[in-house]
């Protein structure tokens, strides 16, 4: 047959948060382009001379060659052009790249038929959309064939060569036999353009976290099609009618092997395993490994596979050869994932493929979702808890996404997602909750979303240790959380046993504290030993007193600590020495940060605490006042805590002093840094970005003088509780819950000659 059949995978325009794998989309047309041999002129946009990922004006990533580059290849030497439509090409709204390569198609050769074909692959999400609104969409096409394209297309190109029979209209692809499919098309694309569209990529989006990587030669594979599983929110088997039987097709283990010995010809690095769920058959994906194996090739498998199917030997099988393991959980509440959900999956499978991976190494990403349709807010804190839990103690990365109802899944059974004004449901899924799908409104959904990314960033930031130099303090505050400990000085070895204890495990950034700090005649030579070993940020947490001194101000300042805060609590001196037990405090503190702030070299932030108390809370706007005035740019509000002498008499009413702390925040946060420390995020509705909380503790050691030594948050967490009114709460996941003050001060805590020379272990 003579005539010649142009297949062409165009350029894809995607949202910057897209999801899926838009970098893979040109297998359907190399994939076609086989099937059909000789007769087909292939080109694939990805392959061309050019080809990038760069970002477009309106916000969007355009990927492959231009659409002139991508129209110079097509020629007119051809008599039907097939080209891919893909899900990244917005269904079923006009795509203005896939617009202009159809209406230039139309141009070189207006007489010829185009076929728009999903040539759909498996594995990405799959957009059920009115033909009439394609068709309208693009005028150019003379027909549209929905799904696969294997043995649909090629009959439409038989009709038209053998008895002239125009393509028109929709065609629902027929299922091919994957056993006769022949290998994709690789050999007719250029794969070095198709590298270094791969490079642009990566380069285009530097520091983000790659769980499946494209680096070197990557090239995808499909082993099987279709999932036979019916979970509501999955889009997978789109060519089966909602309440009929899914079912996965697969490649025999032998063609797999010969497909993966040619891709490894082809000098292919890394191969992207795209099925929907490729370890459903144990003997399918058993052979699978298999042939990676026998071949010593690296692969990526980025579709969530069944926990319940995934035993231990898998994960040693693929350690070292897969980069992330993906499985998919949805829902930690057990009545969502049986009634809404629909997984048929026992929560025990997550959980035990979570620890066997952590102790086989391989790396562990969870899917979940949140704001399902009749999922309750107390629901949804159930399901980020317990993916935190896993993130905690295995390292299981969490994938939260939004659950969102694409048109012709389960959870848009009523059709409703189809009449909503969405041109691009793809970056729905990580950043726009859709409306329909949710029974929590959008905006606790999103303040769902933020607290649990933040309590993830949280988590992931740099450690940091804390030191307690000193017990001794020169001050006698009302609150202090350590005001019953005996007042020793630690000793000076075994704190720099600590930290270089620290330092080797990689620690940069270490808190001196106390007490009084600068009271511990080895607080200086601390600080040059820290910098000397390697920390980066040290910061000293003082009362400034002795700093009225100001050769001692202009040492300290000099010794290479990079922050130093002062601790004041009254904008007047009557009222500072009231909360600290000395009159004279106040006026030298302050003289102590006036030295200090003059002698101060560049890269050395200064900045202020307050610990609010029934004393002080109605001073704080002048306390901050006094923080500017003294040239300071960062101001602590904190509230107390239930340790030392603080106790429920000197405590001030929190909602009221919540509400002086917002006052603050709203006259002076465009001038000054401001944080508020321990205090639960529903006292401040709106002020979430101010609120640390336990934030900067979930990685944070502290070292008490007796060499004791704590993570900060669970010790904190000890003297929170939780309330009805946390179950529901969208802060739930990082917020700690209520401090329980008590009527009396602590018990003293006696610390003995033998505590301070405690063995440090290495």
């Amino acid at each position: 047959m003579g005539s010649r059949v142009l297949v062409l995978h165009p350029p894809l325009t995607v949202a910057r948060d897209f999801i899926d794998y838009p970098y893979m989309a040109d297998l359907g047309a190399v994939q076609l382009a086989a099937v059909l041999g000789d007769q087909a002129h292939l080109v694939d946009a990805f392959a061309l001379a050019g080809a990038s990922m760069r970002a477009r004006e309106d916000g969007r990533w355009h990927l492959g060659a231009a659409a002139e580059a991508v129209l110079a290849a097509a020629g007119d030497d051809w008599d039907l052009a097939v080209v891919a439509y893909t899900p990244f090409h917005r269904p079923p709204h006009r795509d203005d790249v896939l617009g202009e390569v159809l209406a230039g198609l139309a141009t070189a050769r207006p007489d010829a038929p185009i076929v728009l074909a999903d040539l759909y692959q498996s594995g990405q999400h799959y957009v059920q959309v009115s033909p009439d609104a394609v068709r309208a969409s693009y005028p150019e096409i003379d027909a549209w064939v929905r799904y696969e394209g294997e043995a649909t297309v090629p009959a439409l190109i038989d009709s038209f060569f053998d008895d002239g029979a125009r393509p028109s209209g929709v065609h629902d692809g027929a299922r091919p036999d994957l056993a006769t499919l022949p290998f994709p098309a690789w050999d007719r694309v250029d794969l070095d353009a198709r590298d270094a569209f791969a490079r642009s990529v990566i380069a285009a989006m530097p520091g983000r976290r790659w769980a499946f990587p494209i680096d070197g030669r990557t090239l995808p594979l499909i082993t099987s099609r279709g999932c036979p599983f019916r979970c509501t929110h999955c889009s997978s088997n789109p060519d089966v009618a909602p309440g009929q039987p899914k079912t996965q097709r697969r490649r025999p283990a032998a063609a797999v092997a010969a497909d993966l010995r040619r891709l490894q010809r082809l000098g292919a690095d890394r191969v992207f395993v795209l099925d929907e769920l490729v370890n459903v058959s144990a003997a399918h994906f058993d052979a699978v490994l298999d042939s990676v194996e026998a071949l010593d090739l690296r692969f990526e498998v980025p579709n969530g596979m069944r926990a319940d199917y995934l035993q231990r030997e898998h994960l040693g099988r693929m350690l070292g050869r897969v980069t992330t393991v993906s499985v998919s959980a949805e829902s930690a509440a057990p009545r969502v994932l049986r009634d809404i959900v629909r997984k048929q999956l026992d929560l025990a499978q997550i959980d035990r493929v979570a620890e066997q991976a952590y102790r086989a190494g391989v790396p562990l990403m969870i899917h979940w979702m949140i704001g399902l349709p009749g999922e309750t807010a107390a629901e949804i804190n159930v399901t980020l808890e317990h993916a935190l839990s896993l993130w905690d103690r295995f390292g299981a990365w969490p994938a939260v996404q939004y659950a969102t109802p694409l048109p012709g899944t389960g959870l848009d059974e009523d059709g409703s997602a189809v009449r909503l004004p969405v041109v691009d449901w793809g970056p729905r899924f990580q950043t726009v909750p859709t409306g329909s799908a949710h029974t929590v409104d959008e905006a606790t959904l999103r303040a769902f979303r933020r607290t649990f990314d933040a309590r993830l960033a949280a988590s992931q930031g740099p450690d940091k240790l804390i030191v307690n130099v000193t017990y001794a303090c020169n001050n006698r505050c009302t609150f202090c959380a350590v005001g019953t400990r005996t007042q020793v000085d630690g000793h000076p070895t075994r704190q720099r046993e600590h930290l270089m204890r620290h330092r080797r495990r990689g620690v940069t950034m270490v808190d001196f504290d106390g007490g009084e700090p600068t009271l511990d005649p080895d607080l200086v030579p601390l600080i040059r030993y820290a910098k000397a070993i390697g920390y980066e940020r040290i910061n000293v947490t003082t009362n400034g007193r002795l700093c009225a001194y100001p050769e001692f101000a202009t040492r300290l300042v000099q010794s290479g600590l990079t922050t130093l805060l002062f601790s004041i609590h009254g904008a007047t001196a009557r009222s500072h020495g009231h909360q600290v037990g000395v009159p004279e405090a106040f006026e030298q503190s302050i003289a102590g940060i006036e030295h200090c702030r003059d002698a101060a070299p560049d890269g050395v932030e200064l900045g202020m605490n307050v610990t609010l108390t029934k004393g002080n809370v109605d001073e704080l706007p002048a306390i901050a006042e006094l923080c500017e005035s003294l040239g300071l740019h960062w101001l602590n509000i904190q509230f107390l805590t239930p340790f030392g002498r603080a106790t429920r008499r000197v405590a001030p009413n929190t909602e009221h002093a919540a509400q002086v702390t917002m006052q603050v925040i709203d006259r002076f946060s465009e001038r000054m840094k401001l944080q508020v420390i321990n205090l639960p995020y529903c006292f401040m509705p709106g002020y979430e970005d101010h609120l640390s909380g336990d934030l900067a503790k979930l990685s944070r050691h502290m070292v008490f003088v007796n060499n004791e030594e704590v993570n900060l948050a669970a010790y904190l967490a000890e003297r929170r509780t939780k309330k009805p009114v946390c179950e529901g709460c969208p802060h739930a996941c990082f917020c700690g819950g209520f401090y329980e003050l008590g009527d009396v001060p602590e018990p003293p805590w006696l610390v003995s000659d033998d505590d301070l020379v405690r063995r440090v272990e290495p």
